[in-house]
């Protein structure tokens, strides 16, 4: 029985054509394209025993989930059903970052700082505005903001984002490892190396409290699973090999101490 799972609020639609994606990473997300039938899909899965949801979904041009119409629902079903609410949200608005303060949890905010990650996506962006907004929602956001920092775009330094972003204090940094995606851009890009990953994996570590995400290739989780152990806090979706080493969680490696109880699975 999933105790965790995804919903996208646009289906398998993005206006963005990032090199890594073009939407195919949310197509396989079930779709809750209206306030309506987002409350069916959390009523339904809750009733079956999911106890948090990752909202995502694709962004607008200007690098934005359209969230603003479902915080209301959101912030009912949690006081109602108790269920846990994980978003990504891109940029927003100052006034929806506050109204998100008490109906979202845990905010996975994918730090777009380096020019060289903004061309990958197509954005209508500077890296001032992912300044700003990781600013806005540690100060103004829900309690956990967790920043997301990409490894291996071509011609990228994704130590100067991991600098950026811990020098906000967040509760934990996620490094993602770029997987060059078939039917993509980016499946002509050669694949990140072990060594590249680990060590901005060590960085973000010595700065701040980190987790390895599920975004990276399969190839190399084995060996980078294991090195990365003794850095990081939690691993995405870990390599077989290493889970009987491990407490298990169904939930996102974003998920604060607070509700992972909820969602443990073996010890």
């Amino acid at each position: 029985m999933r105790k965790f799972a995804t919903l996208s609020l646009t289906g398998g639609s993005c206006a963005l054509s990032c090199s890594y994606c073009s939407s195919h990473y949310i197509s396989s997300m079930e779709g809750a394209m209206s306030v309506d039938e987002f409350e069916k899909s959390v009523r339904r899965m809750n009733s079956h025993g999911v106890k948090g949801f990752l909202v995502s979904g694709g962004f607008d041009k200007e690098g934005s989930l359209h969230i603003r119409k479902y915080l209301p629902i959101m912030r009912r079903l949690k006081k109602e059903l108790g269920v846990v609410f994980n978003v990504h949200p891109g940029i927003q608005e100052r006034d929806v970052v506050e109204e998100m303060s008490d109906a979202v949890d845990i905010v996975d905010f994918e730090f777009t700082f380096t020019d060289a990650e903004i061309k990958e996506k197509g954005l209508r962006r500077s890296s001032v505005d992912y300044v700003k907004m990781l600013d806005l929602l540690v100060s103004r956001g829900p309690k956990y903001v967790v920043p997301h920092v990409m490894v291996g775009i071509p011609n990228d330094d994704p130590s100067v984002a991991i600098r950026e972003a811990s020098s906000f204090h967040p509760y934990m940094i996620n490094i993602l490892v770029m997987i060059p995606t078939k039917g993509t851009v980016s499946e002509r890009y050669d694949m990140p190396s072990v060594d590249q990953a680990l060590e901005m994996i060590k960085l973000s570590s010595s700065l701040n409290r980190t987790s390895l995400g599920c975004m990276r290739p399969f190839p190399l989780k084995k060996e980078l699973d294991a090195r990365a152990m003794e850095y990081v806090d939690r691993i995405a979706n870990p390599h077989p090999s290493l889970r009987e080493k491990m407490e298990i969680y169904d939930a996102c490696c974003s998920l604060p101490e607070e509700f992972l109880g909820e969602f443990k699975v073996r010890s």
